[in-house]
């Protein structure tokens, strides 16, 4: 390796630990003379603050460690600007001596050959007048010896939303729900991000359909966060009780649209339903009870879906929810480009309690879909995949205890292959013999021929419960073509006697990633 190829890896490799918001100034590599230095600052990415908020920011001065420059010890001076009208400035890091004056924090430190990066914490409060925007931060930079590169300097980006407040459950009014909607509908035009917040839990019943969404990036945000566990109550409800056959909430807008933390419940048609235009969108559905009260401990139906999509250019993310007791499916995917569904609980409520939908968990009639959320209880399928889907890929894991089967192609039972190719072969067992004196268990199986793709075939097996399924590992991976059953031996550690296992199968194009497809079960083994 060169002198400028370690120089340059090394640089990437420090700049990747502290990603700055906003790109720094790219360095072309050059010669190094004696007694330089490649010093550089990196802020960390700032999360939005609202006016009156603590803004916490940190970043790092750090320097590429290379030859002769990484022999010499330098002293570093690091100015930053914070945007005008913030109080409150404080900043501090264990290596760094820093003083404030007004808006402007000055900070020196000193790096060492074998103490390469130092951190700093910058604080601030911002004044509850400031006007939603977003607001650069900047480093500039002085050293103790030459920097190779004089104009090193960082920034990041604060970003101050728009937001409106729901004071009120009224449905009409001033710090209405409503209101709120009809404010950031006109108000948002994607220049900044809206938030709509709650003043405190609170039931909210409207007497009609709510405002679509169609301003663009706005979020509703009812207090819980992304993360929060689904025994966690989501104490902020809408509820349809009162709104006749209408839709909880509609987002029609061709920009990003993100719902979190609220109990969705009792309206008569679909608790959300991502709706035309038909226009690319992105929209993030995350921690919300969908169908239930707001501890989830009881069905609270929508009368037809939790969730709908019915727009083909729509990407979504539906993560952490709870999705259980709608009339019909928890999620009815008609039209969409991808849904990632991940962390849901589907057709389970509080404590994983049987909280079933009346239909599927998942159905998926159009577009791609990638699922992996718990999924149980419901009437007819754990996931059913119909005609117009594209891509599905469903593992097993997770999924157990629906009416009918856990994943179904076609809604017509059991299919072991599809002449059509659409659903990967259905893996078909063999045996399943325990091993004593190698202490192993071996399972062998075939991916039959019929409706095979050539390509990259992944056989998955899992061990079924009355209460879930568990993936066993590893997994069976190898590419398959030709007219022939391809058979497959697994071999496990450990004594699986007494077990029931089934597998599936998957077709992917890159090993390391998702498969685009996977099958239904097979019929169940029990091991020997």
């Amino acid at each position: 390796m060169t002198l400028k190829t370690l120089s340059l890896s090394l640089a990437l490799s420090i700049a990747a630990t502290f990603p700055a918001a906003a790109a720094v100034k790219s360095r072309s590599v050059r010669p190094l003379a004696d007694h330089n230095v490649d010093v550089f600052f990196s802020f960390r990415s700032s999360a939005a603050v609202f006016p009156g908020g603590h803004v916490a920011i940190s970043g790092a001065v750090s320097r590429a460690y290379v030859a002769p420059a990484g022999t010499d010890s330098v002293d570093v001076t690091v100015t930053i600007q914070t945007p005008s009208g913030v109080s409150n400035v404080s900043a501090a890091g264990e290596q760094w001596q820093c003083s404030i004056q007004s808006t402007t924090v000055t900070c020196s430190t000193a790096l060492f050959p074998d103490r390469n990066s130092e951190l700093l914490n910058l604080a601030f409060d911002l004044s509850p007048t400031i006007e939603p925007g977003s607001y650069d931060i900047k480093a500039t930079l002085q050293t103790s010896l030459p920097n190779i590169y004089p104009t090193n300097s960082s920034q990041t980006t604060l970003y101050v939303p728009r937001l409106f407040t729901v004071t009120t459950a009224n449905d009409f009014g001033a710090g209405s729900l409503r209101d709120a909607l009809t404010q950031a509908n006109d108000r948002c035009d994607g220049s900044i991000g809206c938030v709509i917040k709650f003043a405190g839990p609170m039931t909210i019943e409207p007497t009609s359909p709510l405002p679509a969404i169609t301003g663009c990036n706005i979020s509703i945000d009812g207090g819980v966060d992304y993360r929060a566990s689904l025994d966690v109550e989501r104490p902020v409800e809408i509820s349809g009780t009162k709104a006749g056959f209408a839709n909880g909430l509609e987002v029609r807008t061709p920009c990003s649209t993100t719902i979190q933390g609220l109990t969705i419940n009792s309206f008569g048609a679909n608790g959300i339903v991502v709706a035309p235009p038909l226009q690319a969108n992105q929209v993030t559905i995350e921690s919300c009870f969908i169908g239930t009260d707001t501890t989830a401990s009881a069905a609270r139906p929508n009368g037809m879906r939790g969730i709908a999509f019915e727009t083909p250019q729509s990407n979504a993310q539906i993560y952490n929810n709870t999705i259980s007791g709608n009339r019909y499916s928890g999620i009815a995917i008609w039209a969409a480009s991808y849904v990632f569904i991940m962390s849901n609980r589907i057709g389970l409520g509080r404590d994983s309690r049987p909280l079933g939908n009346g239909a599927s968990g998942v159905y998926v009639d159009g577009g791609q879909a990638t699922i992996f959320s718990t999924i149980a209880y419901n009437h007819d399928f754990g996931v059913g995949i119909g005609p117009h889907a594209v891509h599905v890929d469903a593992p097993a894991e997770g999924l157990f205890a629906n009416g009918v089967q856990d994943v179904d192609w076609g809604l017509d039972g059991m299919t072991p292959t599809d002449p059509t190719g659409r659903m990967p072969p259905v893996p078909v067992l063999i045996d399943a013999t325990y091993d004593p004196g190698k202490g192993v268990t071996t399972i062998r199986g075939v991916l039959p021929a019929e409706g095979r793709k050539n390509g990259l075939y992944t056989v998955r097996l899992f061990k079924q419960t009355p209460t879930g399924t568990q993936a066993l590992w590893p997994q069976f991976q190898q590419p398959v073509s030709g007219t022939a059953d391809a058979p497959f031996t697994m071999v496990f550690a450990g004594d699986l006697r007494g077990s029931t296992i089934a597998a599936q199968s998957g077709i992917q194009i890159f090993a390391d990633e998702f498969p685009s497809d996977t099958s239904e079960l097979s019929a169940p083994l029990a091991v020997q």
